[in-house]
């Protein structure tokens, strides 16, 4: 695996898709974001494992992202379930 620069992944910013839903119910807890302006030497397998936060009103929501979705998704669990207004309003920032 070719060696990434920390500074092409942290501060990258993505789009909250929506929350993962199943058969009868939503997962709060879950999300599906989306990173549409990669770097070309980086890939989405190399974002798992990293913190990212959501920044509503005043509040900030710290989670990780644990799988890839699709090609330019991820999958990301959060300690708290989130608000649905941070659909389509909210960027997600990775910070570690």
């Amino acid at each position: 695996m070719a060696s990434v620069d920390l500074n092409e992944i942290i501060g990258l910013e993505g789009v909250i898709v929506n929350f993962r839903i199943g058969n009868k119910n939503p997962r709060i807890r879950q999300l599906i974001i989306r990173f549409d302006d990669l770097p070309p030497r980086l890939k989405i397998d190399n974002l798992i494992g990293r913190t990212i936060e959501v920044v509503w009103k005043s509040k900030k929501f710290r989670g990780r992202i644990y799988r890839r979705h699709g090609k330019n998704a991820v999958r990301a669990i959060f300690k708290k379930g989130l608000p649905g207004q941070v659909l389509g309003s909210s960027r997600v920032y990775i910070v570690k």
